[in-house]
């Protein structure tokens, strides 16, 4: 029997159990014994260490404590970095303890260690055990706290770290701390029941320090009753309402129910050019099939094609050319209607697809009713990951059926789903990202603010916040000074694989300009700020102004495992007047962030440009009102 116990133990020290100043150790009752379990496998000086370990053979603690000589203690040398694990005795000879329960085995945690080897000693009665083990600085930590819209910690959010990171979870004031192994990369992912998030994640590469202040804002989504994600505009009191509008459907877990959320557009997500035109007559449907082993979802089936109607809706199943919206109808089959309406291609418009890396896309493109010369936009979006997202530009017809079926016809229970006011209205997507600081009664109003403009899904637009802030984002001590001169420009090149994105361009380098602002295909020594110049190239305008870094100030560039900043610290204008600290973080998940600390110059332009030329609908984005 004994010799089972000390086989037992011994697995325990050769895997490198250790203990340190904070430990922990009690006997486990109970009839099944534990397997023997250590985490984590490989310490740093940052972990408690929990074991466990199976001693099934005694029938309670009193018996052994008996054979092994008594309760165990650990202490701990850290000059000497020696562990000793004792048990002493021989157990007190009084009267006996019987424990009803049976003891099966023995767990505990210990920790903290210094960074180093260690020896460590495990003592049973006429025999020592010994192990030597390394404890390594700890990993990079990503840490940040998940709040409501209105600044509340919510606890209980599990964020997943893809690519073996592990996961974690915040606690109650939404805050949570994750280390991960030096250089990793992947996506951390929140999650948590009747929540959406922004961003819904977020991208790393080659993580090799720390990254603090990775937030995320969670909004409250309907709980899962009597949603049935559709609406029937059927009367001339229940107008089509959904215009510049785009409601994305997120599935659940197992893909039988849905989350909802919104947002204003001023164009469809996805541009319909380049894609293949579907020659459809009036009540016409047509078979869409899908390349290599891609499919797209609807209610937790998959399917590799689907059937586009000419009439606002696709199946799945079979093909459908019922023009007489209904909730029959609807129901009748598994089925996105975006608009379900009696409409005709064949009179005007376009009906066209494409297949992207990520998803299907139907676009309807000016397509009038029968009978009618209306005109009607909109677009279905089928992620291959089972998200569904529905966009309408300028809709004229006024009935119509919007949402998704389950095919299993119209529920008994059925509640119609008042889209635009149910589901949560997300940061609008704008088109035009730009402001134009440029006469008295227009001054720079950012001073102590910082914008972030994370990219849509197909990286070619941004949703837009704003805050106040105190101190810029990135502490730029320890970047590399960059030499700039007035009206001067320099070359950066980004370390590793590392890359940095604007409208969905990627790109391994940019340009500095001494003038407040940041290029990507060419240099720029413009000084003279105007939208024709800010809108000529890629370019983000921190602050395009006649700026002179040689006459004061320094403009430094630092490269952190998730982004890279570029900060302007007191740079002068060229006049030699007033002094302006300013910066911007370009992520390597796409988002940038431009902060603002005191600025004295009155005019400037500051924004994002896609270097396509001054919009024709251009308008002035006034950020401090975001």
């Amino acid at each position: 029997m004994k010799m089972a116990i000390f086989a037992s133990i011994s697995i325990l020290l050769l895997c490198g159990v250790v203990s340190a100043y904070d430990t922990e150790i009690s006997w486990i009752h109970g009839d099944d014994p534990p397997d023997f379990s250590r985490t984590p496998e490989n310490p740093t000086t940052a972990d408690l260490i929990y074991f466990t370990v199976p001693t099934d053979v005694f029938f309670n603690q009193w018996t052994a404590e008996r054979a092994l000589g008594g309760t165990p203690s650990l202490m701990v040398d850290p000059v000497a970095r020696e562990i000793e694990l004792w048990f002493q005795g021989p157990a007190d000879e009084g009267g006996m303890f019987v424990d009803p329960d049976s003891v099966c085995g023995l767990e505990g945690h210990f920790g903290l260690l210094e960074e180093g080897t260690w020896l460590l000693y495990v003592h049973f009665p006429g025999t020592i055990w010994f192990d030597s083990f390394e404890v390594s600085p700890p990993t990079p930590l990503i840490s940040g706290r998940v709040r409501t819209s209105g600044g509340a910690g919510i606890g209980g959010v599990s964020l997943t770290f893809s690519n073996g990171g592990g996961s974690t979870v915040t606690d109650s004031s939404g805050f949570y701390t994750k280390r991960v192994a030096e250089g990793w990369s992947g996506t951390a992912t929140p999650s948590k029941g009747d929540y959406i998030f922004s961003p819904s994640q977020r991208s790393y590469l080659d993580v090799i320090s720390d990254i603090p202040d990775q937030d995320y804002v969670g909004l409250t989504v309907p709980p899962p009753a009597k949603d049935y994600f559709t609406e029937y505009f059927s009367s001339d009191e229940d107008i089509f309402d959904l215009s510049n509008r785009s409601v994305m459907f997120t599935p659940t877990t197992d893909g039988t129910f849905y989350s909802g959320s919104q947002q204003e557009i001023k164009k469809l997500p996805t541009d319909p050019a380049g894609g293949k035109k579907l020659e459809l007559g009036d009540d016409d449907y047509e078979l869409v099939q899908l390349n290599g082993t891609e499919t797209v979802f609807i209610f937790s089936s998959s399917f590799a094609s689907f059937y586009v109607g000419s009439n606002g809706y696709i199946t799945f199943t079979e093909g459908d050319n019922e023009h007489s919206e209904s909730l029959p109808s609807h129901f009748d089959l598994k089925r996105i209607s975006a608009l379900f309406e009696d409409l005709n291609p064949s009179d005007g418009g376009l009906v066209s697809w494409k297949e992207l890396a990520d998803r299907a896309v139907v676009t309807w493109e000016n397509v009038p009713e029968y009978g009618s010369g209306n005109s009607n936009t909109f677009q279905i979006e089928m992620f291959f990951d089972g998200r569904i997202q529905l966009s309408w530009l300028t809709i004229e017809a006024v009935n119509g059926i919007v949402g998704l079926s389950d095919g299993l016809g119209v529920p008994g229970d059925f509640e119609e789903t008042d889209i635009s006011e149910k589901y949560p209205l997300l940061p609008p997507v704008l088109m035009n990202f730009t402001e134009h600081f440029s006469s008295e009664a227009d001054t720079f109003d950012l001073s102590n603010r910082t914008i972030m403009f994370d990219p849509t899904t197909d990286k070619t637009s941004y949703s837009v916040t704003q805050k106040k802030i105190t101190q810029l984002p990135t502490n730029p001590a320890g970047g590399t000074e960059l030499e700039l001169g007035d009206d001067d420009y320099v070359f950066v090149k980004l370390g590793g694989q590392a890359t940095v994105s604007i409208f969905g361009s990627v790109f391994a380098s940019f340009y500095v300009g001494s003038n407040g602002f940041i290029t990507f295909t060419e240099g720029d020594d413009d000084y003279s700020e105007s939208l024709a110049d800010h809108f000529r190239t890629l370019r983000i305008s921190i602050l395009f102004e006649d700026l002179n870094p040689s006459g004061g100030g320094l403009v430094s560039a630092k490269q952190l495992a998730d982004r890279v900043a570029v900060t302007w610290e007191n740079v002068t204008e060229y006049s030699g007047s007033g002094s302006n600290t300013f910066q911007v973080e370009m992520f390597l998940d796409g988002r940038i962030q431009l902060s603002w600390l005191g600025i004295e110059v009155d005019n400037g332009i500051v924004g994002l440009s896609d270097g396509l030329g001054v919009p024709e609908d251009f308008e002035e984005l006034d950020f401090s009102e975001l």
